[in-house]
Parts: structure tokens; sequence; C-alpha cells
């Protein structure tokens, strides 16, 4: 399961593996996913694995459905290990202009940062993607 955020000259896929705790039923452990992320720019490719939260992702696409219903606003994926920082925010003539920022290890590492834009028309298929991954995956339990 794979979703892809699209751009000018720029393509970021993250594709997720395997839960990485799949018999926890604890919010805290069993929201952890296993990640392949994939990032092409101009003059870079990063490829790298990562550990990514179902209610990160959530939490962002409930962001790019409000986006896109309200044709403005702010979605980000931020991840708890500072593996991935993504800002996608809609300007007035319907561009989603995304700041991306990674880091490879988790910490203080290597990171990678770009800007890009993408056209609003592209949202419900990103949404449909992240929907498909959260069905497969969705988030387990509540926070206590």
């Amino acid at each position: 399961m794979k979703f892809l955020v699209l751009g000018d000259k720029t393509k970021l896929e993250i594709e997720v593996l395997q839960r990485n705790y799949p018999n926890s039923r604890d919010y805290w452990d069993a929201n952890w996913i296993a990640s392949r992320i994939h990032l092409e720019i101009p003059g870079y490719t990063a490829h790298f694995e990562a550990d990514l939260r179902t209610n990160e992702l959530k939490e962002f696409v409930d962001e790019l459905r409000d986006m896109n219903e309200a044709l403005k606003g702010t979605a980000t994926l931020k991840n708890l290990d500072d593996y991935i920082h993504l800002t996608g925010t809609m300007n007035s003539l319907g561009k989603i202009i995304w700041n991306l920022e990674t880091r490879f290890p988790a910490g203080d590492s290597a990171k990678l940062s770009c800007t890009f834009t993408s056209d609003q028309s592209y949202l419900r298929i990103l949404i449909d993607e992240v929907d498909a991954v959260l069905e497969a995956y969705p988030v387990v339990g509540k926070v206590r």
C-alpha cells in the first residue's frame, strides 16, 4: 500500500510495508507502521525506511479532506521520530505549496528540505490513496 505526493518535477512516495507490532492492541505500540520513503527532486534521490504511525496518516488525511472541501487551508504530515515533515498550504489560485523535510536516520542526522507545488485537482487522488492505506492499517485504540 502506498500513496504519492506529486508536484512540479517532484515525487514523494510513501509505501507502508507492515505493522511493527501486529499483535498489539495498545495505542502507542499498535499504530507503528514500517514504511519506505522514496523522494525524487531535481538533482537528488532519497530512499530510506522509516517508522511512521497510523494516527499521523489519519490526521494528515483529515486535514487534506478539509482543504479539498474548503479549497483553502493547510495539511501536515509530521512524524513523531522526525523522518518526515510535510506541510501543504493551498493558495488563492488553487495551487498547493508543499514544504518537505526528511531526515535519515531519525534524530540528529542528514536532512533534505525542498519546496514544490501541485494543483488542487490532485487532492482527491491523494486522499483516496491515504484512505486506502488506513483501510488496510486502521488506527488501533485511543490515547489514554
